[in-house]
């Protein structure tokens, strides 16, 4: 049985940021595998083609570029945004905007994303709502473990969150909705939030490495 759409594959692999020397980003070892349900959208695109094909003990290496995760890194997603849209009730929560700290947003229509924390310049605060990972290419080593047929709950699992995924997503896991970063902005209040979620033009799901 080959990876293909509603099978679903049991992998180990490491994740490396833009070479094989590169910070290691996520890993799954076949001790602790990470399972993954292939043809539902839940997986990074470029990650999944690359996979597609492969049988139980076959391996895998490859580069994914910037324009196949994350995208390049946009100058016009760093923004300059009025601190009363971090208050809530007229009130700052101590630390919501610490230098370098991710903060839950939401647009005026209720989508939510992720920014960080720039600088704070009296009543304005830039945000950079880049991907963490824009611009970055991600070098992908491993073997496939199994691959079976996938089950009525894993093709059809639950929502939950933001709708990005499920709980077993991972860095080239993820998908759904974008946002268009143009609306006004809004803390949502939720230190813990749901990420970012989009495809690979714009954001993904923040899942165990932020993908």
């Amino acid at each position: 049985m080959v990876l293909q759409e509603n099978k679903v594959g049991v992998l180990s692999y490491k994740i490396h940021v833009e070479n094989e020397s590169g910070e290691l980003l996520e890993q799954a070892t076949a001790i602790n595998p990470r399972t993954m349900v292939f043809g539902t959208g839940r997986l990074l695109k470029s990650f999944e083609t690359r996979l597609l094909g492969l049988k139980s003990g076959e391996t895998f290496e490859f580069m994914l570029s910037p324009d196949e995760c994350f995208g390049v890194y946009r100058e016009e997603l760093v923004m300059d945004i009025p601190k009363a849209a971090f208050m809530v009730n007229g009130e700052l929560k101590a630390g919501t905007l610490e230098i370098g700290r991710t903060v839950p947003m939401m647009d005026n229509e209720g989508n939510p994303f992720d920014g960080r924390v720039i600088s704070v310049d009296g009543d304005v605060v830039t945000m950079d709502f880049n991907h963490a990972l824009a611009g970055k290419s991600l070098y992908t080593i491993g073997e496939v473990l199994n691959v079976r047929e996938a089950t009525y709950e894993e093709l059809n699992p639950a929502v939950s969150g933001c709708g990005c995924g499920t709980p077993n997503d991972s860095c080239c896991g993820g998908g759904g909705h974008s946002h268009d970063h143009s609306h006004d902005h809004h803390h949502d209040g939720d230190e813990e939030g749901c990420g970012v979620c989009g495809d690979n033009q714009n954001y993904q799901k923040q899942g165990s490495c932020g993908c």
